[in-house]
């Protein structure tokens, strides 16, 4: 695969992205460990986590407080 262009592209994003998608990952796991068993969602630091019915964890990203212009 040394001559496609295609291929020398997308391994560039996959070894300049790796570390990041890691650091991602174990953020991820540590954030699922720290959810109680018995707790249906957590919320903090612009996160929040879900618990399905099943017992899989998801999060979202919240917007930022005080991104929107103050009303006068």
């Amino acid at each position: 695969m040394s001559t496609s262009n295609s291929w020398a592209e997308f391994a560039g994003i996959f070894l300049r992205t790796r570390e990041a998608h890691l650091e991602h990952e174990r953020g991820k796991s540590e954030l699922k460990a720290l959810l109680p068993e018995d707790a249906k969602d957590g919320i903090g630091h612009r996160i929040r986590a879900r618990r399905s019915r099943s017992g899989a964890v998801s999060f979202d990203i919240l917007e930022r407080e005080g991104t929107h212009a103050p009303v006068q």
